[in-house]
């Protein structure tokens, strides 16, 4: 699956609701959530186009909770790179870590695919 904008994509690999970090003002919201391969997109619901996504290649996890002050936040990062691409945050631990496992598989997945 390439993740292209606009593309059929079939089923998520993962998919559900998180709390979204805005880029701008830094304001919580939730919002829904696919990881499609290598991309992880997002929108206002379930079922709506995404209106933003990120390529995960590359990327690398981390817990976030004491920099965002969130309780199961999640940062995605580019490795060797400070800024996240996104900042979530979950519902709960357990969450957070199906989350984390989920999109580092992905990210694992697209350096194989890239070193081919």
């Amino acid at each position: 699956r390439s993740g292209e904008e606009g593309e059929a994509l079939g089923p998520p690999d993962k998919a559900g609701a998180l709390g979204k970090r805005s880029d701008h003002l830094g304001q919580w919201r939730v919002r829904f959530f696919s990881l499609h391969g290598r991309t992880l997109g997002w929108s206002r619901a379930e079922g709506e186009p995404h209106h933003g996504h990120v390529d995960v290649a590359g990327s690398r996890c981390r817990a976030a909770d004491f920099e965002t002050g969130r309780a199961f936040s999640l940062s995605v990062a580019r490795c060797g790179e400070a800024a996240p691409l996104v900042v979530v945050a979950c519902s709960t631990a357990r969450e957070r870590r199906e989350w984390r496992a989920a999109i580092e598989a992905a990210a694992r997945a697209a350096a194989e695919e890239d070193a081919e």
